[in-house]
């Protein structure tokens, strides 16, 4: 069977900044993107988003159902190879308990996956409940981790130049035998990285190596853009070797026991005899939106308690 690289987008939204959805197939396109989940924030209306991107889907796309459910401990991301996903209300509440996400999506095939694992504090796993308890969890369930997400790179972006996280991960040791990883040099990057970026930004992206890092245990790994408007979109990406006949079911499953893949990061473009990291347009409003989110965290912990009324 005839396979092919699909460069994949696990993580994106359409409804909270109204977007549109011609607008989004547009950078799908333009991007190179296969493959995207639609997973809208459980609160805004996900069968909706999903609903209106299939009207207008081009040939050829694979779009996955899929919402980010605000859960007991943080956001949890949900994909399914069809709409059935939308029929369970619970997963509309806020504070659902993981158990109960886990025990429903067993039953019904779902496929899950811990989004931005180390993000920030009031809505990623590694805070609420601990890394200790996220490392068991990850072990013990089948149960993914978003091992890059777009926004963090968005962060990363401001802080230093070289667009990647500040060392190499054990993760990425592993796909250095892979050409991509090889010809992007990220060991060199990452020491060159180090020496420019204060404690504040280290730590920033210190966030994105946990992801990483925590992949390496979990049962499978995604990654996506968590883009809110339509030029981010491929602002994190999962890059996979599969059949060229792939469907959503077919998708998810290799997905579970990561077949395939051969990048997880940033944007990547094939360059004549190497490649190398997209820079994505950024509007001024997205770069106020991720430093808001990040400061979050600040005030969270100086607080002492969370912070209500955000969700990314």
């Amino acid at each position: 069977m005839a396979k092919k690289i699909f460069t994949i987008d696990l993580h994106s939204h359409l409804l909270e900044k109204h977007t549109k959805p011609k607008e989004y197939w547009k950078f799908v396109k333009k991007h190179g993107i296969d493959i995207i989940a639609i997973t809208e924030h459980a609160e805004f209306k996900p069968e909706k988003a999903f609903e209106e991107l299939k009207k207008t889907k081009p040939k050829n796309m694979l779009l996955i159902p899929g919402m980010e459910i605000n859960s007991s401990i943080g956001h949890v991301l949900v994909y399914a190879k069809d709409e059935r996903v939308f029929d369970f209300p619970e997963f509309k509440k806020k504070g659902i308990e993981i158990e109960k996400i886990i025990e429903i999506a067993k039953k019904e095939g779902f496929v899950l996956s811990i989004a931005h694992p180390w993000g920030f504090s009031y809505d990623s796993a590694a805070y609420i409940m601990g890394p200790k308890a996220l490392e068991k969890l990850v072990k013990e369930k089948e149960i993914g981790i978003e091992a890059f997400n777009g926004m963090l790179g968005q962060l990363g972006d401001f802080v230093y130049s070289s667009r990647w996280v500040s060392r190499p991960m054990n993760f990425f040791e592993k796909l250095e035998k892979n050409r991509i990883a090889r010809k992007i040099k990220i060991s060199k990057l990452g020491e060159k990285a180090r020496k420019k970026i204060d404690k504040k930004s280290r730590e920033i992206i210190e966030r994105t190596a946990k992801n990483l890092e925590l992949g390496e245990i979990s049962a499978f790994v995604t990654a996506g853009s968590d883009a809110h408007s339509a030029g981010r979109l491929g602002a994190g990406i999962i890059r996979m070797n599969l059949e060229e006949n792939i469907d959503n079911e077919k998708f998810l499953k290799a997905l579970k026991e990561r077949k395939g893949i051969e990048w997880i990061g940033p944007l990547v473009k094939k360059k004549k005899e190497h490649w190398e990291v997209i820079k994505l347009p950024r509007k001024k409003v997205e770069a106020l939106q991720a430093f808001k989110y990040a400061a979050k965290t600040y005030l969270w912990k100086k607080a002492g308690k969370k912070l209500k009324g955000h969700s990314d």
